[in-house]
């Protein structure tokens, strides 16, 4: 059953693609294309309070007002020149607000999509010219705009993509992944599953991504060639907050420290991630 239209509601869900029962791309489509953004950046998705909320449910963390529009901020995963069509990676939140009123839509449906594209989470804003990009579940969206848009146009640089799952079929966008990494002499992509006891056919990485950091970053020097070293590496982390927490602690014992407009450093991590639901 179609979604009752809104007038806060300026684009419509043209697509989506589903690995998981919570986990799935939309693709959705503004009336108005925007300007070219940079990848990485992120803008906010919004739906009415009374669109119905579905899949695996809890009761809302924090109910919205009647009435009240719902509205969170996602990563664009497209690249920054995909304008008519953006990507969203999203995971399901059984208690959450928006997630679950998104598991409603169907291609047709529409929704609102902020106007100002935002966000300093990119790769204009690294130090060096070897990029290190960290992210666990959803987390991964912003790197796949920046791959998708840098990786083959700027061969001077060196991407590095460590993404972590609890399982391979939550690894989304793997296949692609691995495509690009054949192709592209300056992309290596590490995946890793955390539970392979779930996963029996796995034969790559096992455990969580802070594994590659261990032992002075023992593991990334072997299978990707970097150094943790800030005047080597820049580091971005997107995702789980005890993986950004963890990470960071690691990596500040080797003198990184985390980017702010007033001091530019090195380590880039997207703080606004955890409010996904």
């Amino acid at each position: 059953m179609p979604i009752p239209d809104s007038p806060h509601y300026n684009a419509t869900v043209v697509a989506r693609t589903e690995y998981t029962s919570a986990l799935r791309t939309y693709y959705i489509q503004p009336d108005q294309p925007f300007e070219p953004y940079m990848a990485g950046q992120y803008v906010t998705l919004g739906l009415e309070s009374s669109v119905p909320r579905t899949g695996a449910i809890l009761p809302e963390m924090r109910p919205p007002q009647e009435g009240k529009m719902v509205l969170r901020a996602y990563s664009i995963a497209s690249a920054g020149f995909e304008t008519e069509v953006l990507q969203f990676y999203v995971a399901h939140v059984p208690g959450g607000s928006l997630t679950p009123r998104l598991w409603s839509l169907e291609p047709g449906d529409r929704i609102q999509v902020g106007r100002r594209i935002i966000g300093n989470f990119t790769l204009e804003n690294a130090l060096t010219r070897t990029l290190v990009m960290v992210g666990t579940g959803t987390g991964i969206a912003p790197f796949l705009a920046m791959v998708r848009q840098h990786a083959a146009a700027r061969p001077d640089l060196k991407f590095v993509l460590l993404q972590g799952a609890t399982r391979r079929a939550e690894l989304g966008y793997l296949s692609e992944f691995r495509a690009l990494s054949r192709a592209l002499p300056n992309f290596t992509y590490l995946p890793a599953i955390s539970r392979p006891h779930l996963d029996p056919l796995w034969k790559g990485q096992t455990g969580r991504l802070t594994v590659y950091f261990q032992d002075g970053g023992k593991l990334l020097r072997e299978q990707a060639g970097v150094e943790t070293d800030p005047k080597e590496s820049d580091i971005y982390l997107c995702g789980s907050p005890g993986m950004v927490r963890d990470i960071s602690l690691s990596v500040e014992a080797a003198g990184y420290h985390k980017w702010t407009k007033a001091q530019p450093s090195p380590l880039h991590v997207e703080e606004y991630w955890k409010d996904k639901e």
